[in-house]
């Protein structure tokens, strides 16, 4: 076997649909924990109508089969290095391309994680044409003022109806007249609930087509850490080709970039996959890793 990609979300098809295509003999591996499976559509993804996450995976999965990829609906805890090959699920392959991506950690405010991905979202680019000129509430991570202040500054773009709930963080001038001019309302009271169509806080209920909430990042797997991959602020380290530190282990996606929508982990991890090959192919003819 040449490559075992672990991960079977956008990142981890795309890596082995391209790798199907060059001809090379990979097996992927998914636990079905895709990031996104909460959502109930998966936006701004060219070619795909507005699919399920799940109908979109399943296009995905009928894809690799068709170039012979082999699809074991298994989570990976461990790889084993063997001389310059690793052992994964089992398989020993040249080759292992990460593409375990990331949990999302929302606001510890009661409503949030029963909303999540439905009625409460994170990223405007995904989700803010569907509710634009209608009224929407920025939640913010307390602790992270700074950061839903760009988040709610950034859906003024999409409604004329923001309103940024601090839950007790304290603003500085800047951004207060920032949000003024954008036409964000700024709302200090403490959080005390996220409801369907409302936010509650202390005696005031705001009217919410969608809540926006500020997440906080974690990898899904310390598989990277494990390799000896480098992983600095969250992300597996790796250069323009997706390699890490690690000689022949890959990292594709959010795993790498976290801030990646799901068309853009699509791309990188065909951009990783063709690097993959080409690495490959030089040890077949003789170069070294």
């Amino acid at each position: 076997m040449d490559v075992a990609v672990v991960g079977g979300s956008v990142a981890g098809l795309q890596a082995a649909l391209t790798l199907g295509r060059a001809r090379r003999q990979v097996v992927l591996f998914d636990d079905g924990q895709a990031r996104n499976r909460a959502a109930s559509h998966v936006h701004n993804f060219l070619g795909a109508e507005d699919l399920a996450p799940g109908e979109l995976l399943a296009v995905g999965r009928r894809q690799v089969a068709a170039y012979g990829v082999e699809v074991r609906d298994t989570r990976v805890d461990d790889v084993d290095v063997d001389g310059d090959a690793f052992v994964v699920g089992g398989e020993r392959v040249r080759a292992v391309v990460l593409a375990t991506g990331l949990w999302d950690e929302v606001p510890d405010v009661p409503g949030v994680a029963d909303g999540w991905g439905r009625s409460v979202v994170a990223c405007p680019h995904c989700h803010g044409w569907e509710v634009r000129d209608q009224p929407l509430v920025q939640l913010g991570m307390r602790g992270s003022p700074e950061r839903s202040v760009a988040r709610a500054l950034l859906l003024s773009r999409w409604s004329d109806d923001v309103t940024l709930c601090t839950d007790g963080d304290e603003l500085t001038a800047i951004q207060v007249d920032q949000l003024a001019r954008a036409g964000v309302a700024v709302r200090t009271e403490p959080v005390k609930e996220v409801r369907e169509g409302s936010v509650l806080l202390d005696g005031v209920e705001l009217a919410a087509r969608r809540v926006f909430v500020v997440v906080r990042q974690h990898q899904q797997s310390d598989l990277a850490e494990r390799l000896g991959c480098q992983v600095a602020d969250g992300a597996v380290v790796t250069d323009e080709g997706g390699r890490t530190t690690m000689p022949g282990v890959y990292a594709v996606g959010t795993t790498t970039s976290p801030a990646l929508l799901a068309i853009g982990a699509a791309g990188h991890a065909s951009t990783a996959a063709v690097a993959v090959h080409g690495d490959l192919l030089e040890l077949e003819l003789g170069g070294g890793r």
